[in-house]
């Protein structure tokens, strides 16, 4: 959240704390007391989408909160707080059953299954009259205390329970949960590829949002004290979710002004009747037209557009930070690295996945592949390969067009099937294994088509990098214990050295998709480097670049290797690879036809059939 988020919401607040006493009509303050309501529904369904996912049973966690808070509370005279929150925890556990049987499924699943949900908890309420009372619905639900008498009381309540809920959201995306939210939204493979778990975050999501649904539920049975089916209709649904996307979606402040919006606006058009819903329909044409991204973010670009002075003083608090790191980088990155961070030991080969480069002793195995086989139908794409990479080696992995190069790093990172086989790294076998897991052991990739956190700066694609190492538990998030501090400012700090590194100093405030192409690859091999890695695969790094490009990739790679880090490199451009390589792996049709030292490659005859040709050899001879 900007600071331009926050001075809104603070603003917002400071009205809705003076309201009462400068608006003494019931009407206003029950219309003010409904908006509190839906902030609370179009917030949380908007956590969901922080996560790139789409509810359409928002009603039905909101109706489940309703209805056990309200059967608790008449049935067997529950407290209300017993009743509030069991009402909000028994709307999670259904969100984490959904979630289970959905989310990694993906696709449209958890789409239809949310509204199936609905659609399912409306019938019940409708026909199990026995519990529900069927379409009469739960009458006499009592007040959450025998105090709370007119408007006023409810208003404050559901004010407070507001504020902290915003209060925690703005604490969670401010945090290693809410940067990894971000990372999954902006590029979910390249999130896994670096050790962060959609599943995780998601199911995270659709817990903490079905929690807060349930607990707005909670209030309105016991506000209007009365619950019956019609809160259950799909129309609702929509109401949400436009609220969202219209005020502004992955933003804090955005579903509270489109909730406001979208709560007061149908009322002040009730005097159109005939007119209303064509109105509020145009209205949102307009808007989508408009403001595409929302009201609230289109509101705050035009402030910093035609208001320079304003945007200056409520900038984001971490680009002085960034702007420090803008100096030219030196001839020399690594050493200037270490530099840099003398009094900080722990961070001091922040870039290093291992001990340096050791002549004195052979060194040991850390990748080995045994037998992989990977089949898809009929067509052999990986056969009985077989291999190993020993500790601070580079192994390039060559062949043509469709020898399976791709598919064997696609095995090893576990964003690709294995259908025979086994695949070892430090005798820990990834078989099994998740992608983020994989990546969690040491072994990390990029990819053949460059893969970056798009619409963030070059910085914080970096800081966004090491998400994965960093405490995932929701009090150390909330509280900001000691081991999350820390963590956050060796990401701070791994950034920074990355950036020298790379020699991307001058361009880290820049947005990722922004860079040159040349630069958006060296950024994805930064990527890469943020989470330590002991293996790292590389995927066509050179593809794209400029001879000098190369030439300064070749470097860097070197560089890699010499701070301790194994490098398993695909790659056509023959230059790179006959020029860093310990040794060279060669597929052809899916099946190993050679491995070795670059000489012994060059002057194999099945690879120069094979792949390199025989007039390429000849040339090379003659140069």
């Amino acid at each position: 959240m900007t600071r331009t988020s926050r001075f809104s919401l603070l603003g917002l607040l400071g009205v809705a704390l003076v309201l009462p006493q400068i608006v003494t009509d019931p009407f206003v303050l029950r219309l003010a007391i409904q908006c509190g309501i839906f902030i609370l529904l179009a917030s949380a369904h908007n956590i969901l989408m922080k996560v790139k996912q789409l509810s359409l049973g928002p009603v039905a966690f909101y109706g489940l909160g309703a209805y056990v808070s309200a059967i608790l509370a008449t049935r067997l005279n529950v407290p209300f707080l017993i009743a509030f929150f069991a009402a909000g925890l028994t709307a999670s556990a259904a969100g984490w059953v959904i979630g289970r049987l959905t989310l990694r499924l993906r696709a449209a699943y958890f789409v239809l299954v949310t509204l199936g949900f609905a659609e399912f908890f409306r019938l019940v309420a409708l026909n199990w009259v026995e519990m529900t009372n069927g379409p009469m619905g739960i009458t006499a639900v009592p007040p959450p205390a025998t105090w709370f008498k007119g408007y006023v009381a409810y208003y404050f309540f559901i004010l407070l329970l507001v504020v902290v809920v915003l209060y925690g959201l703005y604490r969670l995306e401010h945090s290693t949960i809410g940067r990894a939210m971000r990372a999954i939204r902006e590029n979910e493979p390249l999130a896994l590829s670096v050790g962060i778990s959609s599943f995780r975050y998601m199911m995270f999501a659709t817990v903490l949002s079905s929690f807060i649904m349930g607990l707005a539920g909670s209030f309105y049975a016991h506000f209007s004290q009365f619950v019956s089916p019609e809160i259950l209709v799909f129309e609702l649904t929509l109401t949400i979710v436009v609220m969202v996307i219209a005020g502004g979606r992955a933003t804090v402040a955005g579903p509270v002004v489109g909730a406001i919006i979208f709560t007061v606006l149908p009322e002040l058009l009730r005097v159109a009747q005939v007119w209303r819903m064509a109105i509020l329909g145009l209205l949102l044409m307009l808007i989508m037209r408009f403001m595409p991204d929302g009201i609230f973010p289109s509101l705050s670009h035009l402030a910093r557009r035609f208001v320079p002075e304003w945007a200056e003083r409520f900038k984001d608090r971490r680009k002085p930070v960034e702007a420090s790191t803008t100096s030219a980088a030196p001839a020399e990155p690594i050493v200037t690295m270490e530099q840099h961070t003398p009094a900080s030991p722990e961070f001091s080969e922040s870039l290093s996945g291992g001990p340096a480069v050791d002549g004195s002793r052979a060194p040991e195995t850390l990748l080995r592949v045994k037998g992989l086989c990977v089949y898809f139908g009929g067509l052999h794409a990986v056969d009985e390969v077989d291999f190993e990479v020993k500790a601070s080696e580079i192994l390039a992995v060559i062949g043509p067009n469709g020898a399976g190069k791709t598919t064997i790093l696609n095995a090893i990172s576990r964003f690709g099937p294995i259908t025979a086989g086994e695949i070892w790294c430090h005798d820990k076998l990834l078989n099994d294994l998740y992608s983020h897991e994989v990546a969690r052991r040491g072994v990390v990739r990029t990819f053949q088509h460059t893969k970056l956190f798009p619409n963030v700066s070059t910085r914080q694609n970096l800081v966004l990098a090491h998400n994965g190492m960093e405490p995932e538990a929701l009090h150390a998030n909330l509280f900001r214990t000691d081991s999350y501090l820390q963590a956050e400012r060796q990401a701070e700090l791994v950034a920074d050295q990355t950036l020298e590194f790379l020699r991307l100093n001058s361009h880290g405030s820049m947005l990722a998709n922004s860079l040159p192409y040349g630069h958006q690859r060296l950024l994805e091999l930064g990527i890469a480097l943020a989470p330590r890695p002991k293996v790292l695969l590389l995927d066509e790094p050179a593809a794209g670049m400029n001879p000098a490009e190369v030439v300064h990739l070749m470097t860097l790679i070197e560089k890699i290797r010499d701070k301790g880090i194994t490098v398993v490199l695909v790659e056509h451009d023959m230059k790179l690879v006959m020029g860093i390589s310990d040794r060279v792996l060669v597929l052809d049709y899916g099946r190993k036809i050679a491995e070795g030292r670059p000489a012994e490659i060059r002057a194999n005859e099945r690879v120069v059939e094979a792949y390199l040709g025989r007039r390429s050899e000849q040339t090379d001879e003659h140069a």
